[in-house]
């Protein structure tokens, strides 16, 4: 079972609860490596955790929270360290990227939610708050930009994110190409162009 560490503080927590939780959540991590989205129900997670399905349904009132709790841990973001400039930060957001949906984890579960989402409401409002939480992130690189003066004002922080990140996705979940350093210095090199950012030459 794999082994994860619980992402929020809990120092005030009874032991046994977060015990409790890290079966929960390895246990639905593994089920959604192995099975995807749509197979993976409570009983299996329940059977793989020994936990009660009371006992799940009490930390997690829907199927569609503990699930995107598992995958919260399974594609972890971390925040984007201010590196002194657009271009550089944009290579690492790449990088982690490429590392992400490299990942054979996150790789092979992320088609499974998209595709469960479309037809699960409450799976779709959680994934929804996951992608609104991850362009957040993002947008803080273009926002740390403008503060520096390196693009103008009248960009939209949030709007360049989604241009930025977007062709990763595309590539990987569309075209099932490799991602690689040369497709995140034309990625970095692309939404530059965009800014009227001059970037360093390819």
């Amino acid at each position: 079972m794999t082994s994860v560490v619980p992402q929020k503080n809990v120092t005030d927590v009874d032991p046994r609860i977060i015990r409790t939780r890290e079966l929960v959540i390895s246990a639905t991590f593994d089920l959604l490596v192995e099975q995807g989205f749509e197979r993976t129900t409570i009983e299996a997670i329940a059977e793989r955790s020994g936990v009660a399905r009371s006992t799940i349904y009490r930390n997690w009132p829907n199927r569609a929270e503990l699930f995107i709790s598992a995958f919260e841990i399974m594609c972890s973001f971390t925040d984007n360290p201010d590196l002194g400039s657009l271009e550089d930060e944009l290579r690492a957001l790449g990088a982690e990227l490429v590392s992400g949906l490299s990942d054979e984890n996150w790789g092979q579960v992320l088609p499974s939610l998209i595709g469960s989402a479309a037809h699960d409401e409450n799976l779709k409002s959680a994934q929804q708050e996951f992608s609104r939480q991850r362009r957040e992130l993002v947008s803080e690189v273009f926002k740390r930009a403008i503060g520096r003066g390196e693009i103008a004002e009248t960009f939209d922080p949030a709007e360049l994110a989604e241009q930025f990140a977007a062709g990763f996705f595309f590539r990987h979940l569309m075209g099932f190409e490799p991602l690689d350093d040369d497709f995140v210095e034309r990625q970095v090199m692309f939404v530059l162009s965009l800014t009227d950012h001059p970037g360093t030459k390819i």
